[in-house]
């Protein structure tokens, strides 16, 4: 799935951002739990984003990659979530964060798992930046419990303007 994530990620900002070359990030850089991710573009740019991996203690599959990044022009980044094949992607997933109401979203599934994602506004941008807890929920089947997973908000803030 990593490298399925990965792809994804590399095509959408290749697809997204702009050609400037992004000096403030370099990969394999940390910022708390996330990490900088860089790819060439087809006009070797560098192109960055982070990413934050949840697996369970000891299996190399993840259970959750999230991918923020700054499309072209944008003002605020895009997240987006790989989840694990055979969710209720028509339920839709939630991110929640602190005690603010959830923010509701969609996605796709296909053979190798499912993405969903958005752009952030300037309230969840807020949010994420200085909050304490996010959390990520979505229904593995109809009629199922939904599952939630935290994502951690330690370094996003400086992570951002690192890849901006």
């Amino acid at each position: 799935m990593l490298k399925t994530t990965k792809q994804w990620a590399g095509l959408l900002l290749l697809c997204a951002f702009s050609s400037t070359t992004w000096a403030a990030a370099q990969a394999g850089q940390r910022f708390g739990d996330w990490g900088v991710q860089c790819e060439a573009s087809p006009d070797n740019k560098q192109l960055c984003y982070l990413q934050q991996v949840l697996s369970e203690k000891g299996k190399k599959q993840p259970l959750m990659v999230t991918v923020l990044g700054y499309g072209q022009g944008k003002q605020f980044p895009t997240a987006i979530f790989e989840l694990p094949k055979g969710i209720d992607i028509k339920k839709g997933v939630q991110l929640k964060v602190d005690n603010n109401p959830p923010v509701g979203f969609g996605g796709v599934c296909n053979a190798q798992g499912c993405r969903a994602g958005f752009t952030l506004d300037n309230k969840m941008f807020q949010q994420l930046t200085h909050g304490k807890r996010a959390l990520l929920a979505y229904r593995p089947a109809p009629n199922k419990e939904p599952v939630i997973f935290p994502v951690s908000l330690n370094g996003l803030q400086n992570g951002l303007k690192a890849v901006k």
